[in-house]
């Protein structure tokens, strides 16, 4: 059986074996082209150099000594003459021994032989006419004349001879370049031809099989089982198609055997949803409706052929109800974790509350990430739990009310009975009155605390706004706490910037929040610590922050410390944890912010800000 490696080594071998070949008959070819210019061009061209340059010297020896002859220059001095003839003969002999070292041609060597001769004969004519000084003297001419016509007669056959050299070998290597062009343009049509055969013939026969598998893949993804690979080959692919008609033919039976079972199962689980007494609405991962069960339809009045497979958000602009169910899939996140206060809906002319519940739909996949497939949004009937809580609230408003007046007995007859008009009492009695004092505070203060948390509870929280100053929020909260921090030893900074706005806000309401805060802060401050107090204009608000050095507060405790009945930190438990509960509620009420920075062993800083007076 021959395997599609093998086919692949095939091809692959043969492209291989024909880029070897170009390369070896370029590497021949090159190499021929090279021969059949390898030698002495190089030396042909400086032959032709030494010659030029004999030529240049010979005539400026043969023209020096024609000038003083005819006394032409008359500003050269007779030894001025003889110094340039000097150099020319120096160069020229210099260049002539360099030409006799660069033979190349044939017939190169007896020329310069010769031209070496002349120029000897040549040169002993120029001695003569020096010695003579000069003197013009016929047969001294023509000897002189004779021998430089024969030198540079010499001078130009040496030229010649490596100038129809450099030519000669020029016109081989164009030939061979020629001939050379020719078989490489055969090879490499020869070797095209063969590699398109491969490109367009043995691809496809890989490709074809994977592809007509890839488009029965894509129709098995859309159900449709109908398919089956006809490959009939011995290799992998018969092999792999054989194995895909079977897996196709067990995944159509299994279909067929399950298709009622989930249809059954899609069947009850409507039914369930239907038939729940909570509105339930389901998303899909598009937040298009795709289950609204019946209480949902009843209390929105809608139909149901209204609303399924409609986007949720259109819907949701015609209906009042829709929309804050799905208030928080539509957040910006879609996580759901937007808060919602319960709403009130009347149902068979009777009030009724519900809560909103969103579940996001998602699934772990094998790569760790989460599969969003849709949403869950509820609206849960919490009427009893809303009936059972405003009673406690109306119970804790009822019992503090009726805890006032025997307290306030209680506080009249301490104070009787600290009167000396009664009778002096011993230090053991004051301690007694103390400690009964003391208690009669806590006492009141919890029970002003259940007042404002009714009050909050019901929604019935009294504000009276007016115009105050931010500096007498301060003076009445610290005068308020001056004898805790006295009794602590505890150091008070007050930083006030000068010339803030006035601010809009209910007083008593804002020097609860003040005393609340800073009573917290003297508890947790050790003896001799220091609080800082920092008062300052931010934008349109005017900000107080309370810092402390306390053992500060983790994130977790941050999270909840402003929940009703939390009390966090390692401090013994006093009051009942509503403070800053109230504290935050008072704030909201007066458009107002509470927040609080903090770190474990580095203190706390809580701020509120308030609103300016506007002009």
């Amino acid at each position: 059986m021959k395997k599609i490696k093998s086919k692949i080594f095939t091809g692959v071998a043969s492209l291989f074996i024909v880029i070897l070949i170009l390369s070896i008959l370029g590497i021949v070819f090159i190499n021929q082209i090279a021969q059949s210019s390898r030698g002495s061009i190089k030396d042909n061209y400086r032959s032709v150099d030494y010659t030029m340059l004999m030529q240049k010297d010979i005539d400026g020896i043969y023209e020096h000594l024609i000038q003083k002859l005819n006394n032409i220059s008359k500003s050269d001095t007779s030894r001025d003459g003889d110094v340039r003839i000097n150099i020319f003969i120096s160069d020229f002999e210099k260049n002539l021994n360099l030409e006799q070292h660069n033979i190349t041609e044939i017939g190169e060597a007896e020329l310069a032989a010769e031209l070496n001769q002349n120029f000897k004969s040549f040169l002993s004519s120029v001695i003569r006419i020096q010695k003579d000084n000069y003197t013009p003297n016929s047969s001294n001419l023509t000897e002189l004349k004779t021998y430089y016509d024969q030198s540079k007669e010499n001078i130009f056959d040496i030229y010649k001879l490596n100038i129809n050299a450099i030519l000669r070998r020029n016109s081989e290597a164009e030939s061979t370049a020629e001939n050379i062009t020719i078989y490489m343009a055969v090879v490499a049509s020869i070797s095209v031809l063969l590699t398109l055969f491969f490109v367009f013939s043995f691809p496809g026969k890989i490709v074809s099989p994977i592809t007509e598998l890839t488009n029965k893949i894509k129709a098995i993804s859309d159900r449709d089982y109908d398919q089956k690979l006809n490959i009939s080959s011995n290799d992998e692919m018969g092999e792999l198609a054989r194995a895909f008609n079977v897996m196709v033919q067990r995944l159509k039976e299994y279909e067929e055997t399950n298709l009622d079972k989930i249809l059954f199962e899609k069947k009850r689980m409507d039914a369930i949803v239907q038939n729940l007494q909570d509105a339930v609405l389901i998303l899909d991962e598009n937040k298009k409706i795709i289950v609204i069960n019946n209480s949902t339809l009843k209390l929105t009045g809608l139909k149901e052929e209204d609303v399924l497979n409609k986007y949720a958000p259109d819907v949701a602009a015609r209906n009042d109800l829709i929309r804050t169910m799905i208030s928080n899939v539509m957040s910006p996140d879609g996580s759901g974790r937007q808060d919602i206060q319960p709403i009130k809906i009347a149902v068979n002319a009777k009030e009724e509350y519900f809560s909103v519940e969103n579940i996001v739909v998602d699934i772990k996949s094998s790569n760790k990430k989460n599969n969003l497939f849709g949403y869950i949004c509820m609206l849960k009937n919490i009427t009893r739990f809303q009936e059972r809580d405003t009673a406690k609230t109306n119970l804790i408003a009822t019992v503090s009310h009726e805890l006032k007046t025997p307290l306030s007995s209680i506080n009249l007859s301490l104070k009787l009975l600290d009167d000396k008009r009664l009778g002096e009492l011993n230090s053991e009695q004051r301690e007694v009155i103390n400690s009964l004092r003391q208690q009669s505070t806590r006492l009141s203060r919890v029970i002003n605390e259940l007042l404002d948390f009714s009050q909050i509870e019901t929604g019935n929280i009294r504000l009276k706004f007016s115009s105050v100053k931010p500096d007498v929020i301060v003076d009445i909260g610290t005068t308020a706490l001056m004898m805790q921090l006295s009794e602590k030893h505890i150091d008070l900074q007050t930083n006030i910037e000068e010339n803030l706005p006035n601010i809009k806000a209910d007083v008593e309401k804002l020097v609860f929040v003040f005393i609340n805060i800073l009573n917290n802060a003297i508890k947790y401050s050790k003896s001799g610590d220091i609080i800082t107090i920092d008062v300052k204009k931010a934008d349109s608000e005017v900000e107080f922050s309370i810092i402390d050095n306390g053992p500060g507060i983790s994130i977790e405790d941050q999270e909840r410390l402003f929940q009703r009945f939390m009390q966090v930190g390692t401090k013994t438990k006093q009051g009942w944890g509503l403070g800053l509960a109230i504290s935050k509620e008072f704030m909201q009420a007066q458009d107002g912010k509470l927040r609080v920075e903090s770190e474990v062993g580095k203190g706390s800083k809580f701020i509120f800000a308030v609103p300016c007076v506007s002009d």
